[in-house]
């Protein structure tokens, strides 16, 4: 029998999970701007005239969602209400709690 996942373990696989996600999509918009700027209806290989704007504006895209994911967990409510895991059953409790209210088991 496989024990299960703690919540922190849950929560920092979620975060990976969110920050792989991201990631995708950063590269995926980066990639889609180089294949944007070149030029299709050349009979040679060739860029656009404007390739260069088109990338500088994939990569400033990118760069935002990227800035905006890496900021979007960090509110200020969030400092406010921290939680933490009960050592004896485990459960969900407020930073600030002196007893569990699951198992009325007291905290440290």
């Amino acid at each position: 029998m496989v024990p299960s996942a703690t919540p922190e373990e849950r929560s920092q696989k979620e975060r990976e999970r969110k920050a792989a996600t991201v990631m995708m999509v950063v590269f995926f918009i980066i990639g889609l701007s180089v294949v944007l700027s070149y030029d299709w209806r050349s009979p040679t290989p060739a860029f656009r005239p404007d390739a260069g704007t088109v990338i500088l504006f994939g990569i400033l895209v990118a760069a935002i969602i990227y800035i905006a994911a890496r900021y979007a967990g960090q509110d200020d409510w969030q400092s406010r209400f921290r939680l933490r895991f009960c050592p004896n059953c485990g459960r969900q409790i407020r930073f600030d709690a002196t007893v569990c209210p699951y198992c009325n088991h007291g905290l440290p």
